[in-house]
């Protein structure tokens, strides 16, 4: 979403300039998000989920960087192993408070999904 992370106007929040402050990431997001889906409230929903599984890829980045399931590139932006966003997708969408779950579990999960499906 990189070309979301420099729009520095939305219709829906106004003028953001350059900013990259957690709120101003957030408009950009639930902007992107409202142009995808006519629907508002799934709009809000699918936005509300991105912004959760950012958020918890974000605070276990060293352990899965670790385990060589996330590259940090050029100290700004992650490059996530697909088996990895598989996972924390699976768990933020099947489990009732995910972002308390273990991130050893989503690890397992991870290499499940990559032994299943390896890369090309």
């Amino acid at each position: 979403m990189r070309t979301v992370q420099e729009w520095e106007y939305t219709s829906r929040f106004g003028h953001l300039g350059s900013a990259q402050t957690s709120r101003a990431n957030s408009a950009r997001v639930l902007e992107y998000f409202s142009d995808c889906y006519v629907d508002q409230k799934e709009a809000v929903y699918k936005a509300e989920l991105f912004l959760s599984i950012y958020d918890y890829i974000g605070r276990h980045a060293t352990l899965f960087s670790r385990k060589d399931l996330l590259e940090d590139v050029d100290g700004k932006l992650f490059s996530v192993d697909p088996g990895l966003l598989r996972a924390v997708h699976f768990v933020f969408t099947a489990v009732s408070r995910a972002v308390n779950t273990d991130p050893k579990k989503v690890i397992a999960l991870a290499q499940a999904f990559g032994d299943i499906e390896p890369s090309a």
